[in-house]
Parts: C-alpha cells; structure tokens; sequence
C-alpha cells in the first residue's frame, strides 16, 4: 500500500517534468522576467495537481481518511515466574493494554542465566519458549540456576519492548495421591462411611468434579476426606485436583449409589378359620437394601387391600417369617389377605390368599321332653341342626340312651 502511495506521489512530478520540457532554465541570469513568471505558473500548477493526485490516492486506499497507522503491541504487564515441575518454571503475565492496532499473534519468553550464577552451574543455554496466553511453561532449564526472563508480544508489525523477572530454578517434589481409602457401593440417602486419600507436596484441593450430589471433598494435614448422604444414584468416577506444591496431580476414585429396592415376601397360607377370626403371616426373603421397619397381614373383603385400611396386623421388623392373628371377621364371609413389608423404598405385598369364615352352627329345640318308666323303650327324639358337620361327646343321657 505504501509503495502504491509513493508511486501516485510521484506521477504529477513526473507529469511536471515532461509538461515542461521545453521550459528554459535560466544560465548566467540571462532568463527574462516574463520566461521566469511562466516558469512560476506551471510549478505552482504542478504543485496542485500533487495535491489533487495525493487526496485522490488516499482516498481510494484508505476510505477512512487519514490512513490507520499499525505499531508494535505494548509492553506485557505483571510478568511473573514461578518454579513448577522439576527444572521448569510457569510464567504468567498480563496482556498488553494495546495490541497496537494489529492482532497479536503470540507470545516469546526467552529464559537467559544470570551472571551472578556460579560457574559450576551457570548454564550457558539460553531457552525459548513460544505461547498464545498466559501462563506458559518453559522447560528444560538448570536446577538452582537464577534466570532472567524477557517476554514479549508479537504482531504483524514486530515485537513489543520487553518486560522481564527473574527466578531461581529450584529442585521440586512432584504433588502425589494415594488410592482411595475405598470404592463403596451404597444406597442413596444413606450416610456414606467417610472415604480418604493421603497427599504428598500439595496445600490444598481445587474444584471435585463427579462426585454424587450430597457428597464433597475436603483437605487437610495432607489428607483428602470425602464425605456425606448421596441424593441420587449410578456409578460416579471423581477427580480432585492438588492445588499448591509441585505438578498437575488428581485424586481420583469412584462410588457406586444403588436404589433402594422392594421388598420380596409370600403370604402364609390361611388357617384356624373360625366364624370371627384366622391365623396366617408371612415371609420377608429380601428387604431390597433398605432395613424393613414394619410387617404384617392386611385383609378385606374386597381383593387388594393394601397398608391404608385399618384391617391389619403390625408384626414387627426385619426379615423371615412372621405369623398374625386376624380378628374381628363375620361368618360365612370371603376375606382376601395379603403379607406387607415397609422399608425406604415403600411397602411392598406378598401374594394374596382368601378364605370364607364358618357359618354359625345352630341346634334346633328337641322334639320332645319325654316321661317314661324305667326300662322302656323311648321314643326317639331329633334336634335339627346346621352348619354343623357332627356332634362331639354327649352328656347327661340316661344310662342305655345314646345321640
């Protein structure tokens, strides 16, 4: 652009010089004042049309006249260097505040061993490193070697003015993580036994990712303890980045949070059925991770009874058989019963069983209440009955009568 300039600046005087070619040039002062007022004319004239030919190139270059002028970028600012991993150092700065009106394109640190180093071990290699941000690693540098670091921020115009620092290459620890005290399997919304990390070199934790939610991480005295009631359920693989000390380290581990599930329970048999009551129960095989707070029978006379009606039994906790006594039922009816076990997860029921309760058994009045001599032979007397299906013992009969 600035060639194409120059050029349309140099077009009217070349005009200028041909257009008077034939002018005289004044020898000896022998030039007459009218050949030197002509003379002035066409310079002056010339002189115009540069300045015609000048703003007409400007304006088809740069629009937005004047023309933008482009610099290096300012100086970086707050430049700071901090020995990391072994024989490296992070150097982190500020960006310039202008980039000069070019982008800037990157970023060169040059690490330069002082001169009060010692000679044994002064390097005498000068390390380049080249970066788009801060911070930026330089690396293979000598241990309890003093550098200088100079940095500085490109464009496409050049390089800003330096800013430098200097740090000391110290020998460093790399941060380490132990294995997880443990990788439990639990189930959700219960209180997890406290899982523990042991740490080396770091002085605390940054941000855990992948935890359960209702479980987090603390630090302290180079442990790690992570700890709490996860709300929600899977497998959760966690990471927890050492802060401080020496090196990019993560603990990790993980923790499985399973769901609480139903219970699994059959319902006994039904016996002992009696016009107003009958025994059955049940039998708890599994309580689906969760502690089985309550048990029992729960019946009516329409199928499906569930914990709600007040027709139950309340036969304690935990798992195995039980056995209930049900009360209070009408003869000759049909009741349905149905085993229930409580944990976290909710109630759960065993298959339902029915029975119809007896009918009432009923004794008519004898047929006769008779009167008769000693060793004669009686008229037999009946008594009606129903629901019954026998008779027991008699008693009272004369000797020789028999029911």
């Amino acid at each position: 652009m600035k060639f194409r300039i120059l050029l349309l600046f140099l077009l009217p005087l070349l005009s200028f010089a041909q257009s008077n070619s034939k002018v005289t040039i004044p020898i000896n002062n022998q030039t007459n004042d009218k050949e030197s007022i002509e003379l002035k004319r066409n310079a002056l004239y010339n002189i115009e049309e540069i300045k015609v030919r000048w703003k007409k190139a400007a304006l088809e270059n740069c629009p937005g006249v004047p023309c933008p002028t482009f610099s290096v970028p300012g100086p970086c600012r707050s430049i700071a260097a901090t020995p990391t991993i072994p024989y490296s150092v992070t150097v982190s700065f500020l960006v310039p505040t202008s980039d000069g009106g070019s982008p800037i394109t990157g970023y060169i640190v040059t690490a330069t061993p002082t001169a009060s180093a010692s000679a044994k071990r002064k390097s005498s290699s000068v390390i380049t490193a080249t970066g788009s941000s801060s911070p930026m690693l330089v690396t293979g540098l000598t241990f309890s070697v003093n550098y200088i670091f100079s940095l500085v921020a490109t464009n496409a115009v050049g390089s800003s003015s330096p800013v430098t620092t200097t740090a000391t290459v110290t020998h460093c620890t790399l941060n380490t993580a132990a294995t997880a005290s443990s990788s439990p399997t639990l189930l959700v919304n219960t209180t997890m036994t406290n899982i523990t990390i042991a740490t080396t070199g770091a002085t605390g934790i940054g941000t855990a990712t992948g935890l359960p939610a209702g479980v987090t991480a603390s630090w302290s005295a180079d442990v790690i303890t992570i700890s709490g009631t996860p709300t929600t359920t899977g497998t959760f693989n966690y990471t927890i980045p050492l802060t401080g000390g020496c090196g990019s380290v993560n603990a990790t581990g993980s923790i499985t949070v399973s769901a609480v599930l139903s219970a699994t329970l059959t319902t006994t048999t039904v016996t002992s059925i009696t016009d107003t009551g009958a025994s059955s129960g049940g039998n708890i095989t599994a309580d689906g991770g969760s502690s089985i707070t309550g048990r029992g029978v729960v019946w009516s006379t329409i199928t499906g009874p569930t914990v709600s009606l007040m027709t139950k039994t309340n036969n304690g906790t935990g798992t195995g058989t039980f056995t209930s006594v049900i009360i209070g039922l009408t003869a000759s009816t049909t009741y349905y019963v149905r085993a229930y076990a409580t944990n976290s997860a909710g109630t759960s029921y065993g298959n339902e069983v029915s029975f119809t309760t007896c009918t009432l058994n009923t004794a008519g009045t004898a047929s006769s209440s008779p009167t008769l001599l000693v060793n004669t032979t009686m008229t037999n007397i009946t008594i009606a009955t129903s629901g019954a299906t026998g008779i027991g013992t008699a008693t009272g009969l004369p000797a020789g009568v028999t029911a």
